[in-house]
């Protein structure tokens, strides 16, 4: 696959990395939580990346996917990039089951990232991920977070939260208030709603708020940042074929000046991070049926 030369501003302070395609080996499986597993894999080559981009993951060799999978970068160190998944089909059960040293490649990153401090100047920042949303959040937290930046995590129940990787940074909450390890705490009921009644959130203070994770969780995330009146970014998880704006298998719909008032945008090029206010959420997510006279 060519290597991409995509390179596009995004600040003052900040470019967008350049994706490249580079062999890679498995090192481990680590079971974060009871459904999330972190993925390591070394690479040829150190890649840079901003948080929100992701990485097209395929198996080398001569059975690989028909179709690389794309995932969210969790962190990369060196040689060493991280991504973070729940087994949901067969290309993550094959993920589940990879050897050490077992070849892999890589593609990445890919996509536009969340807005940097730069962009987002003195507002405070509140990140709310659901499950295998939580990647760029974590990174954005880690990289850039700053004493009024708050951090919020949604899951079904204790023992999917991944406390390790949360490491007393995050607000919790759960659907079950079950398998909450001792000296850990949790709200019971949806992440927004932790939001909405956090203390440190009341008030008029203008706020970014930046989201990740199922469609419900960024719907009700935009609904709560247009009510508060703050900036809302969310990062879109769709299935994609390339990564890179050829197949147009990731569409969503986009507000636009047209004569529609709207159009289909790709995903994996335009996004997966997007201003809440642009997404079309009355056809988001909605399975429409063609017309028949």
């Amino acid at each position: 696959m060519p290597e991409s030369t995509m390179s596009e501003s995004i600040g003052p302070e900040s470019t967008v990395p350049a994706a490249v395609s580079c062999p890679a080996g498995f090192i481990t499986n680590v079971r974060e939580s009871s459904g999330l597993i972190r993925l390591d894999l070394t690479l040829d080559q150190p890649v840079k990346f901003l948080p929100g981009q992701f990485a097209m993951l395929n198996l080398a060799g001569d059975r690989p996917f028909v179709f690389s999978r794309p995932f969210s970068i969790l962190s990369a160190e060196g040689t060493t990039m991280s991504f973070l998944y729940r087994v949901v089909g067969r290309g993550t059960e094959a993920m589940a089951d990879l050897k050490t040293g077992q070849p892999m490649t890589v593609l990445g990153p890919l996509g536009q990232p969340f807005p940097g401090p730069t962009e987002v100047g003195d507002k405070p920042v509140v990140l709310v991920a659901g499950g295998v949303g939580l990647p760029p959040l974590h990174n954005w937290l880690a990289r850039y977070g700053r004493p009024d930046d708050l951090g919020f995590f949604g899951g079904r129940d204790g023992g999917d939260i991944p406390w390790n990787l949360l490491a007393g940074k995050w607000q919790v909450s759960v659907d079950k208030a079950m398998d909450i390890p001792a000296g850990q705490e949790a709200y019971e009921g949806l992440v927004t709603e932790l939001v909405a009644q956090y203390p440190a959130l009341q008030g008029d203070r203008p706020r970014v708020v930046m989201s990740c994770g199922p469609i419900p969780l960024l719907k009700a995330v935009a609904a709560l940042a247009h009510d508060r009146d703050w900036d809302c970014y969310v990062s879109l998880e769709e299935h994609m074929g390339c990564g890179y704006g050829a197949c147009k298998g990731c569409v969503v719909p986009v507000q636009d000046a047209g004569p529609d008032g709207w159009r289909n945008a790709t995903c994996c090029e335009e996004g997966p991070v997007f201003p809440a206010e642009e997404i079309c959420w009355d056809r988001y997510g909605v399975a429409t049926l063609p017309q028949v006279d």
